[in-house]
Formats: C-alpha cells, sequence, structure tokens
C-alpha cells in the first residue's frame, strides 16, 4: 500500500490546518501544520486532538476521521468498489470523499485548492423548482437514489431520509454550488415511519419552549409527504454578508470514539461513552458549570418526554471561539414509541440501563460523575429541574394527547410516575390515573 498524504482544511483559514497521513501498512497519523499552531485563532480540530507540535498515531486519528465519512452505504460501497479500497483504509476513502465531508472541516489530495468557499445567496445557488424538490422527498421517502444523479452537497451523519439545502430569502430551496454552505437539513420519513417528523417536531417544540438550547424546526408537507425542516446551528454569515461555517464536532469525535462506540453498552474501560467521558466533555467548554446544568435538565427531559436515543453523536459542540460551548439539541425524538428501537439508555443513569430501573441512588452515582458531589447540592437540582419539567409537561398532556393520540401522554404520565419519587417530587394527581405505558411487540410506532 503505498503512502498517502492528505491536506486538512478548516473554514476560515486560508492554509491547511494539518496533514493526513496513511503509510506503507496502512497506519494513519495526523499532525498540525507548524504554521497554523502559530495562528492567534488556532484550535484543535478536536479536542481529542489537541494543539500540539506532535503527531497522533493511528488509534486517535482513526477515531476523528473515521467520523467524518458519510454513513450512507449506497457512496462508500460505489467509491470502494470503483477504487478497490478497503473499509478501513480511512484515508483511502477521504481522498474520494473528503471535499464533502460534513461542517467545516475538508480532507483533500495534497495541494488540492480548498473546497468549501463562503456562499453568496444570489450567486452560489441554484433554485429547485417545485417538481424537483418533489422529486428528492419521493426519493428520501421510499428510500431510492436522488433522482438525476442528484447528490447531497453536504452528506449528513446518520441514515436515512435526510438532505443538505439552502433556504433562499424568496422561500425557495436551492443546491449551493462551487464549495458554498447549504443551511437547513430536510428530514423525510421512510414509508414504514411516516409519524416520525411529527413525533421529532413536537419534542424538539417542547425542549425549545422549556428554554433548552435546541435547534430550530420546521414542518412542512412536500408533495403530500410531511417533513422536517431543520435550520443549522453551524451556520453563520460574515461581514459580506455571506454564508459561512462554524466549526462542530459530536461528542464522540471529541472522546476519540469510532461512531461504533456512540452508546455506553458498546464500550468498555476508558473507551466509553458514560457520565465520567462526558463530564471531561463538559470540563472542556467555555463555561463548565452552565454547561453540566444544561446537560442534566437536558438529560431529564429526555427521559421524561421518552428520549433513549441521545448518544454520543446525537450530542455536539461549536466552536464559536478557540474554546467550545455546547450545540443546540437536535435529533431529540420520543424513541420509546417506536417498539423497533431498544429502550436501553444511550448513557447509563448510575447502574441503571433502563428508565425503570433508575432509583434515586442510582441518579445521585450520575450527578456525581458529573461533578455534583455533595448530597444536598444533588437533592437541591434534582427537585429544582424535576418539578419545573413535570409541571410543565403536565401542562402539556391535553394538547399532546389532542395532537397525537394519548399513547405519547400515556408514556409521559408513566415516566412522571416513575422519577418523580426519585427526583424528591410529588406525583401530580392528572398523572396518577393515566393508562400505563406499554411498548407492545418489536416493530413499528406504538399508538392509541
Amino acid at each position: 500500500m503505498p503512502d498517502l498524504v492528505l491536506d486538512v482544511r478548516l473554514d476560515g483559514h486560508d492554509e491547511p490546518v494539518g496533514k493526513l497521513v496513511r503509510d506503507e501498512k496502512g497506519a494513519i497519523a495526523f499532525a498540525y501544520e507548524h504554521g497554523f499552531l502559530k495562528h492567534p485563532r488556532a484550535h484543535g480540530v478536536s479536542l481529542s486532538l489537541p494543539l500540539t507540535d506532535e503527531p497522533f498515531g493511528d488509534v486517535p486519528t482513526r477515531a476523528f476521521f473515521e467520523n467524518l465519512l458519510q454513513e450512507r452505504d449506497d457512496q462508500l460501497l460505489r467509491v470502494k468498489a470503483r477504487e478497490g479500497l478497503a473499509h478501513d483504509d480511512i484515508v483511502g476513502l477521504l481522498f474520494h470523499l473528503g471535499a464533502d465531508c460534513p461542517g467545516a472541516i475538508s480532507v483533500l489530495p495534497q495541494g488540492a485548492p480548498p473546497a468549501k468557499i463562503p456562499g453568496d445567496l444570489e450567486a452560489d445557488y441554484t433554485p429547485l423548482s417545485d417538481e424537483q424538490l418533489v422529486d428528492v422527498v419521493n426519493a428520501l421517502h421510499r428510500g431510492q437514489r436522488l433522482p438525476d444523479e442528484r447528490r447531497d452537497p453536504s452528506p449528513l451523519a446518520g441514515v436515512r431520509g435526510k438532505i443538505a439545502l439552502t433556504l433562499l430569502p424568496d422561500g425557495r430551496f436551492a443546491e449551493p454550488r462551487g464549495g458554498a454552505p447549504t443551511t437547513h437539513i430536510l428530514k423525510v420519513p421512510d414509508r414504514d415511519r411516516p409519524q416520525e417528523v411529527r413525533f421529532e417536531r413536537a419534542a424538539m417544540t417542547l425542549s425549545r419552549r422549556f428554554q433548552l438550547e435546541t435547534a430550530q424546526v420546521e414542518h412542512r408537507v412536500i408533495g403530500n409527504i410531511d417533513a422536517l425542516l431543520i435550520t443549522r446551528f453551524d451556520r453563520s454569515r460574515d461581514q459580506q454578508g455571506r454564508i459561512i461555517r462554524i466549526h462542530q464536532e459530536d461528542f464522540a469525535q471529541a472522546l476519540g470514539l469510532p461512531r461504533a462506540l456512540k452508546y455506553q453498552r458498546d464500550g468498555s474501560g476508558r473507551r466509553r461513552f458514560d457520565a465520567d467521558a462526558i463530564s471531561w466533555v463538559l470540563d472542556q467548554t467555555r463555561r463548565p458549570v452552565v454547561s453540566r446544568y444544561t446537560f442534566i435538565a437536558a438529560t431529564l427531559f429526555d427521559l421524561l418526554v421518552g428520549n433513549t436515543d441521545a448518544h454520543a453523536k446525537n450530542l455536539g459542540l461549536l466552536y464559536l471561539s478557540p474554546t467550545p460551548v455546547l450545540a443546540p439539541r437536535y435529533d431529540v425524538l420520543p424513541t420509546r414509541l417506536d417498539r423497533s428501537v431498544t429502550d436501553k439508555l444511550s448513557c447509563h443513569i448510575g447502574g441503571a440501563q433502563r428508565l425503570e430501573d433508575i432509583t434515586t441512588e442510582d441518579m445521585k452515582r450520575f450527578l456525581a460523575a458529573l461533578g455534583i458531589l455533595l448530597p444536598a447540592p444533588q437533592r437541591r437540582l434534582l427537585s429544582r429541574i424535576g418539578s419545573d419539567f413535570i409541571r410543565f409537561l403536565v401542562s402539556e398532556l391535553p394538547a399532546i394527547d389532542q395532537a397525537h393520540g394519548r399513547t405519547w401522554g400515556d408514556l409521559i404520565a408513566s415516566n412522571i410516575r416513575h422519577l418523580a419519587p426519585v427526583l424528591g417530587v410529588e406525583i401530580p394527581d392528572a398523572v396518577k390515573d393515566r393508562d400505563a405505558f406499554v411498548r407492545g411487540r418489536a416493530g413499528g410506532w406504538a399508538f392509541s
């Protein structure tokens, strides 16, 4: 296997920030450019790859850059088949796919010009006709290849049903040209889960209404198909009014974990997404105390609404300055309603792997791992956040029942009945006599 050297570029910097190298044995390494290390606005591309003169070896390099590859099997399979590349040849795959890495990073052949540029909304975008947009949505809904060789210009992590587009000031959707950024993500449910976007919109709206910083979402009907339009939080405007990218990374990248270890249950030892690892990430943010409180509040919200899928790739950091902040919440969905998704927690609460197993002692262990060690602050925090959330959700139950049937409301009520005593909160009368939530058989979504 011949040596291969790639440039790693970061939007906002004129020159490459580092080099990604594969040697003749297939081992890979990453090193920052000396010029970048001296830049006044320099920051690591990841918490797992901090600024240093020394190169990073195979394990941390592979974990971070593997997370930049698209998870869509058709794209990877075409490149691997055409070029004869192995699945673990991260550098070889990025040689062909690295121009389209999600976010502000691109990985390019050595010496290649930048592949990503700021976007002028009047000059750098091609509007889609209504017919073209419907064709794209129908293809995503059916799990088919995008029509007319149209490709996602900003491939997204995850699996089905997403495409990145730009929303023009006149309300039309457009595709970027020449490496300009997209501004929105359009999520389309597959035919087996047509109701998924309704629940995601509702959960994310509840999260925003309770003042948890959450990506903005909007319901759209395109060609009789419900879709979810999500405003990208990793975009901004420069002084010329152009769209620019903001660097971000997910917790898997920050922790040096491959995507295969995004759930705690799949890791071990120090290579595990658990409360201790999360605490370390929160300590690296601009305001660790605020980040810790926000994460605990978001965790309790997810437990109460039935979201058990807040894994390491559904949590992120945003680099508005060299020191990151927690990214707005995204992919918030009551996954316990989906019988095809396990109800095991992405990150254990103390020793509990499922919501119904959580005890007060588990919650105390969870808070202790996050740095809140004393019993009195633990009790005050749980009681304050828990009572606020429970009161808010109980007030929303009539609207939830009307919009979604009683099943989600029954799930929330069941979660409140279990968690209220754990949090030191009295069970409200409004949920005491609600039906118990039962997931039933595997496959499909649970409904009244």
